[in-house]
């Protein structure tokens, strides 16, 4: 439940952020405004990534993967995403002498929310783009495919260049896992950093009217 709820908070962040609020000095705050006055409309996004992959019956593990999002503008983006991780587990478990292939694969569609933001470091201003989603998919897990919905959110900060980002996520995943002493309902936590690269690279408002 307490995973749930961090992967819930995430998904709010985005929706409640306000970047100006944060940049209280005047020169800072005008060079967020001409920073952020870009068109991210029909910008694509390649999102390699790997991380912590913590399970309730698969425990601690890794994973990597990658994600790809098309940006209708800055704030709404459809997506998919592939995530694969090993299993570790409790071998002398119920679940674990039940495993059969310690290969999981995850595969889903989301929808991202984002808020473009900033914050300061020193005297100058670093862009950034803050982030939730929401989306369903399936789990290969023990050889049984099984239906997985999840819900995360991240940052996005981008050192000085509008086509490359450095990303960082937490994700929940929820879904049945399949157990010879009745499916559970498990809801793993994800916690992952990787890079992404935007196509083509966002333009200024200006330039795109000429």
């Amino acid at each position: 439940m307490k995973r749930i709820f961090l992967a819930v908070l995430l998904l709010l962040v985005p929706l409640v952020a306000n970047a100006e609020e944060k940049v209280v000095d005047e020169e800072l705050h005008g060079k967020v405004n001409k920073g952020y006055n870009v068109s991210k409309k029909w910008q694509s996004e390649i999102n390699i990534f790997g991380g912590d992959y913590l399970g309730d019956e698969t425990h601690n593990s890794y994973d990597a993967g990658i994600k790809y999002y098309l940006n209708f503008n800055k704030y709404l983006a459809l997506g998919a995403s592939y995530t694969y991780s090993p299993i570790y587990t409790d071998w002398d478990s119920t679940f674990g002498k039940s495993v059969v292939n310690r290969n999981q694969h995850l595969i889903d569609g989301e929808i991202m929310f984002t808020n473009p933001a900033a914050f300061r470091s020193g005297k100058s201003v670093i862009e950034c783009d803050l982030f939730g989603y929401l989306g369903m998919g399936t789990i290969w897990i023990n050889r049984h495919f099984e239906v997985m919905g999840l819900v995360g959110g991240g940052i996005k900060v981008y050192p000085g260049v509008k086509w490359f980002a450095i990303r960082f996520d937490v994700v929940n995943y929820i879904h049945p896992t399949p157990n010879p002493a009745g499916d559970t309902i498990n809801a793993d936590l994800a916690m992952n950093g990787g890079v992404s690269f935007m196509f083509p690279p966002a333009k200024m408002v200006e330039d795109t009217k000429n």
